[in-house]
């Protein structure tokens, strides 16, 4: 995983050229990720990351996300929502969100963000990759809003073979700077409906 290339790129997202991952994240350059939250009547879906991921082990993370790797467009980042949660979206069925920045030492993104409205039920998720992820999260939407903003919210778990009611707090979530920005677009996009 480490020796995968990425493009490096400007904080503006201009390529600079390519480097290992390894190397990108030990140097704090700025690289490319793809973040798609899946949203339905129910809620917000997070992924909750392996404990034997690198980074963030444990943690509640967008539907699915990952870096573009060397020479991806942003539409191969749905690669990563197919890996991951085992389905297939079209790009003109997602909503853009905007490009964030996220500069932490050892994390410099550019992460380009999407909702996509998606109404199966939490135990309808049966191809997940059950190797990246230890399991999914369904959280309501005002359960969501209060959740990014410092409160405990409940929740309902699944990890591909129960599914059961958690409570989860602000220390579960994967630190994402730009969170509390999204809740009204991820009710905006629950609210009209699949494409």
């Amino acid at each position: 995983m480490d020796d995968e290339l990425l493009d490096v790129v400007d904080e503006h997202g201009r390529r600079l050229g390519t480097k290992r991952r390894g190397d990108v994240h030990r140097d704090g350059d700025w690289h490319l990720a793809f973040h798609l939250w899946v949203v339905g009547p129910g809620g917000v879906l997070l992924q909750r990351r392996a404990q034997a991921k690198a980074s963030w082990p444990g943690r509640l993370d967008a539907s699915a996300a990952g870096h573009l790797t060397a020479g991806e467009s942003v539409a191969d980042g749905l690669r990563e929502v197919e890996e991951e949660l085992g389905v297939t979206y079209r790009m003109d069925e997602l909503h853009a969100l905007g490009m964030h920045r996220v500069d932490e030492v050892a994390n410099r993104e550019l992460q380009h963000v999407f909702a996509v409205r998606d109404d199966r039920p939490l135990t309808a998720w049966t191809d997940f990759d059950r190797v990246e992820l230890d399991g999914l999260v369904l959280v309501a939407h005002a359960a969501f809003a209060a959740l990014v903003n410092g409160s405990p919210a409940p929740a309902r778990s699944w990890d591909g073979t129960h599914a059961g009611d958690v409570t989860v707090g602000p220390g579960d979530l994967v630190p994402t700077p730009y969170l509390s920005a999204l809740v009204p677009d991820l009710e905006r996009v629950a609210a009209t409906g699949p494409r």
